[in-house]
């Protein structure tokens, strides 16, 4: 019988012994452990952002309404503002290894052999988004407080938004969201992330349109880099992003496509939900129609981690702890990944969790999407 593992996310270089960053859910503050010198962690500010990508101020970390002094009002809310509100995610080298049924992953911040800065490109800097995209009247996408989420828009419509906000903004998704992925692990030195950082709004759903279904409003959620709760109706933040910690909403992500079982990437941010530009990973889906928890997850260079076959021997407890839902159309149909989770299920979601069941022309209440510049 094939033991079932939980990945430690222990330490294997410098940070061998370090303690992990933890989260108290009961009064939602943190501690980053032996952590708080790591340069992601220190450059991890909030911004107002321009959608140029230019930053324009601080904000403060404590209280969004607020700039960097504490004082002078903020335009987090304001979704007039030519930008946005984002987090800082400073560039890092990465390292994917394939051991027996281990990966192992190695960060720098300096260029090495073998490491590549999966998802920066040239870039400094990534903006991560603070907030679940909405979109306005005018079409125009945006990354700003007290605002609803959007509902019901195809995958082409939220490409459409998005480049309105800025020809230089993409789907919250792809090598970034891997790279975080795994920058998550190591710092809480476990593979439950929703354990770890608290579980969001997993369990908000109420069967009323009304009420948006359980969808929280893009609220200002104060407390720092990091905010948890354990009761499953809260908006939770992770590197001041309540789209990464809240579960609210499936986010979309173009950039990983399942093309009749073969799972195709956008390594660059090529937008083709088709996948016909795409690399082939070599990965292959089965049609296996429901939720499965994969325990192994292979690297993919310049990418990230795609769980593989057989799709099993985990839970929402073991293994990776995330589900991952596989349509039982795999060989007849071209899926666009989503990402995190939605109110309705539970500890299903995850960072960590994907959804390949529906075609970019699906909408619905559930599917929504964030930018990041």
């Amino acid at each position: 019988m094939k033991k079932i593992r939980k990945p430690s996310g222990r330490g294997i270089g410098i940070n061998k012994n370090y303690t992990n960053l933890t989260v108290d859910k009961a009064n939602h503050t943190f501690s980053l452990g032996s952590w708080a010198t790591f340069p992601v962690l220190v450059e991890n500010k909030p911004y107002m952002v321009k959608s140029n990508g230019a930053e324009d101020y601080q904000l403060s970390e404590t209280d969004y309404t607020k700039k960097a002094d504490g004082v002078t009002a903020s335009n987090v809310a304001d979704d007039t503002y030519d930008g946005g509100a984002f987090s800082k995610l400073v560039r890092i080298y990465r390292k994917q290894e394939w051991v027996g049924h281990d990966r192992i992953v190695l960060f720098s911040f300096e260029e090495k052999e073998g490491f590549t800065a999966d998802g920066f490109g040239d870039a400094p800097c990534r903006w991560i988004p603070m907030y679940y995209g909405s979109i306005d009247a005018n079409g125009k996408a945006h990354s700003t407080a007290n605002t609803h989420l959007s509902q019901s828009k195809t995958t082409a419509e939220q490409y459409t938004a998005i480049q309105t906000f800025s020809t230089g903004a993409k789907f919250f998704g792809g090598p970034i969201v891997e790279v975080i992925v795994d920058l998550l692990m190591m710092w809480a030195g476990t593979s439950d992330l929703q354990g770890a950082y608290g579980s969001g709004n997993m369990s908000g759903y109420v069967a009323d349109a009304g009420q948006d279904y359980g969808m929280k409003t893009n609220d200002v959620v104060n407390g720092g880099q990091f905010y948890g709760s354990s009761d499953g109706v809260s908006l939770n933040k992770i590197l001041h992003s309540v789209v990464l910690g809240s579960y609210s909403q499936w986010m979309r992500d173009p950039y990983e496509v399942i093309v009749n079982g073969a799972v195709k990437v956008s390594k660059d941010y090529t937008y083709d939900p088709t996948g016909a530009t795409y690399e082939d990973t070599g990965i292959r889906v089965p049609n296996s129609e429901g939720w499965h928890f994969p325990l192994d997850y292979y690297p993919v260079k310049g990418y990230g981690s795609v769980p593989i076959a057989p799709y099993s021997g985990g839970s929402t407890a073991e293994g990776p702890c995330d589900g991952a839902y596989i349509s039982g159309s795999q060989g007849s149909i071209t899926a666009v990944c989503l990402r995190f989770g939605f109110c309705l299920d539970g500890a299903l979601d995850g960072v960590r969790a994907r959804y390949w069941h529906y075609a970019a022309a699906f909408a619905d209440w559930y599917l929504g999407f964030a930018l990041f510049l």
